[in-house]
């Protein structure tokens, strides 16, 4: 009985063992994929990320607090992240990292404001003076509360790309508030009474905003008005790696570009299609 005993408790132990062992690989050989950067985008990957977790079990997607488009490209750069985000192409001085950028998707950059407001369209002139933080606006017998981003942020540089005149400086006199990131400028449109201020269609629909897109000059930013170009303010979002990415890194990059991420894209107020120049 001894014998039979202790051959047993050899023998679980050699189970145990093995369990382990196979346990060990089993974590060893799981995958995160971290990721991240410019804010607009946050929502929208995190929609594909479950979405390609499911069809790749043994790759977790790890989407992090917004760093911002240059934040994002230098995480990659040193390692700290997968794949970066980015609004825009890469600067001259970013180009000497030996980076890999791919275009994804579009989205139409917007002044928004809460669910509730009333207004539903701004005058060209009016954007500009909303961008550059003049005091005193109003909308009606509404006052009206920018909320913006920084001027190196890359949602106010494509603004100025198309609207120079709105300038590289805020208004000496300016009431606005600054917020630091794509989703706190969410959060005070949101909540601020007569808050306005810069966000884009793929933000508001992939995190569930309670926030109005507004005409410009009478133009939606729909899809339509995208593809044919009347609606001019257009971003460009990129993914950002490392040459020679990983298998897992590749793998999700092609999802994104696959119909299915396509569909999830444009789902969440992104636009893949060609746009007319």
């Amino acid at each position: 009985m001894l014998l039979i005993e202790k051959r047993n408790g050899i023998v679980r132990f050699f189970v145990l063992a093995i369990l382990a062992c196979l346990s060990t690989r089993s974590v060893l050989a799981a995958e995160t994929l971290k990721i991240g950067g410019n804010g607009s985008a946050l929502g929208s990957i995190k929609i594909l990320g479950a979405a390609f977790e499911k069809s790749h079990p043994g790759i977790t997607v790890v989407v992090v607090p917004s760093l911002g488009t240059g934040g994002g490209i230098r995480a990659v750069a040193k390692g700290a992240i997968d794949i970066g985000l980015s609004a825009r192409s890469l600067a001259d001085e970013e180009m000497k990292l030996g980076l890999e950028i791919v275009e994804y998707a579009r989205t139409p950059l917007v002044l928004a404001v809460g669910a509730s407001n009333p207004l539903s369209s701004v005058r060209r002139s009016e954007f500009i003076r909303i961008l550059r933080g003049d005091a005193g606006i109003r909308s009606g017998s509404q006052q009206l509360r920018p909320i913006l981003r920084p001027v190196s942020d890359a949602e106010a540089i494509l603004a100025r790309n198309v609207f120079p005149e709105i300038g590289e400086a805020r208004s000496p006199e300016s009431n606005a508030t600054i917020a630091l990131t794509s989703q706190d400028a969410a959060d005070l449109i949101e909540r601020v009474a007569g808050a306005i201020g810069p966000s884009t269609l793929g933000l508001m629909r992939s995190e569930n905003r309670k926030m109005k897109a507004l005409s410009l000059d009478g133009v939606a930013p729909s899809t339509k008005n995208i593809t044919s170009g009347s609606y001019p303010l257009v971003m460009n979002l990129y993914l950002v790696t490392k040459p020679k990415p990983s298998e897992p890194i590749r793998k999700f990059v092609a999802f994104v570009q696959s119909e299915p991420g396509k569909r999830l894209l444009e789902e969440s107020g992104n636009y893949v299609g060609e746009r007319k120049k």
